[in-house]
């Protein structure tokens, strides 16, 4: 039997999808190979650790740097970055079993509902969809790094942000650097996070 055009279409969008994340996730790996320390250190002298450091005199190591005395770099972020991309795309294209896994995730996370042994599985289909910069991230090998940099980005962009501590250089640093780079975190975090609310905004 010959494909319909629906058919055909979804097939085609499947593919411009897969690509996308593909592409998505190579970009980033030759961004952070570009910029690790060419890029990525700021112009302030003050040492990593120092407590008379203020936002912009932190100094700003590469993509190997231990995170909890030096701020992310930018090789960190657009590794982040295409990750976050990268699963984005892959949830670009629900099935029916999806919207209804997602969906019921949203009234568990709500209080609207109480996963039971019947639903298990589903509660864990949905929760598969919404960890997907995590599978990919392991795919590229590069979890545990990503892991790291997510931490620290969502500490102080995000839904579960909080203002930095007076005395955390580091997380100041952090949130100024990356105020430039909100509106593409919180995007892709709410598409992440709820992959239903990019087709809800579509239909807007």
């Amino acid at each position: 039997m010959r494909p319909t055009t629906a058919s055909s279409h979804a097939l085609c969008e499947d593919f411009r999808v897969t690509q996308c994340a593909t592409w998505a996730v190579v970009l980033a790996l030759f961004a952070a190979g570009c910029s690790g320390s060419s890029e990525s250190r700021s112009t302030g002298e003050a040492p990593p650790g120092s407590s008379a450091a203020v936002p912009g005199t932190v100094t700003r190591g590469d993509a190997t740097t231990d995170l909890a005395r030096t701020p992310v770099s930018a090789a960190d972020y657009a590794m982040y970055a295409a990750i976050m991309g990268g699963a984005s795309a892959m949830v670009a294209a629900l099935s029916p079993a999806d919207r209804e896994a997602l969906a019921f995730a949203r009234k568990v996370d709500a209080g609207q509902a109480t996963p039971t042994p019947a639903t298990e599985q589903l509660l864990d289909q949905a929760r598969a969809l919404q960890r997907k910069d995590i599978e990919l991230a392991r795919m590229q090998g590069i979890e545990e790094r990503y892991l790291q940099v997510k931490a620290r980005i969502e500490a102080v962009i995000g839904p579960a942000a909080k203002p930095p501590a007076p005395d955390d250089a580091v997380a100041k640093e952090n949130l100024r650097f990356l105020e430039a780079h909100r509106d593409n975190i919180e995007r892709l975090q709410r598409i992440v996070r709820d992959p239903l609310s990019r087709e809800a905004s579509q239909t807007r």
